[in-house]
């Protein structure tokens, strides 16, 4: 597979200026409880619908394209989502996200865009490659899907010295712009021609980190001149 691939994500960890979601009102429904993988019973909570978040007071001076989230959803400005159809990326599975009040102080004034979650469960698009990308001990559990890893071992060979990819069953790709691998549902990937449309229209605060160094960094690339 020769098309450039890469993990796609907020870049609020990196850029100053943008407010921060640090916690989901509404939104998140318990979906299973799972004694397989813990004998107390593992709670399983997923989006659903429309979500509703709280941002941090005190961050915040602009409005971004993509808005960070603790919670790890991929939440992107509708203009995003025009922008990604107009250029023929596609039309993914989405949900509303609706900001409760009371907005950052400096952005009080300031209306915010209409804001969507994209549903990575819906949009499954290839295999990882968990040997190539360093993972080790991988394994799922076999009731919820869960899965789980040596943390430990994997951190030190990801961060021996090599530069270790997010790695991807090259067959298994269904060649989506936009898509989730079976590491997790809020993993993303996208193709270079996301990274375009980014650039060309200017979109704010997304983090592109090349797929084949992804496992052992999280810089992303500088995508906007």
């Amino acid at each position: 597979m020769t098309e450039p691939l890469f993990v796609m994500s907020h870049d609020s960890f990196g850029t100053r200026g943008f407010p921060w979601a640090y916690d989901v009102v509404s939104g998140l429904h318990l979906v299973k409880i799972c004694h397989k993988c813990d004998p107390e019973g593992r709670r399983i909570f997923e989006p659903q619908g429309v979500v509703r978040v709280l941002l941090e007071r005190a961050k915040g001076t602009r409005w971004p394209d993509v808005l960070g989230s603790a919670w790890s959803l991929m939440i992107v400005s509708g203009r995003v989502l025009k922008d990604w159809k107009r250029a023929g990326i596609g039309v993914f599975p989405h949900e509303k996200v609706e900001i409760v009040e009371p907005l950052p102080k400096r952005l009080e004034k300031v209306p915010p865009p209409d804001y969507y979650w994209l549903d990575g469960k819906r949009m499954f698009g290839a295999k990882m490659d968990f040997e190539a990308s360093g993972f080790c001990g991988m394994h799922f559990c076999p009731s919820c899907g869960r899965q789980d890893h040596d943390v430990d071992a994997t951190y030190d060979r990801q961060n021996d010295g090599r530069t270790w990819p997010m790695a991807i069953v090259g067959s298994s790709w269904n060649g989506s712009h936009v898509f989730t691998v079976d590491l997790s549902s809020a993993t993303f990937f996208c193709t270079e021609a996301v990274v375009e449309c980014a650039r060309r229209n200017k979109h704010t605060n997304f983090c592109f980190v090349p797929a084949e160094r992804a496992a052992s960094s999280t810089e992303g690339i500088k995508y906007l001149r």
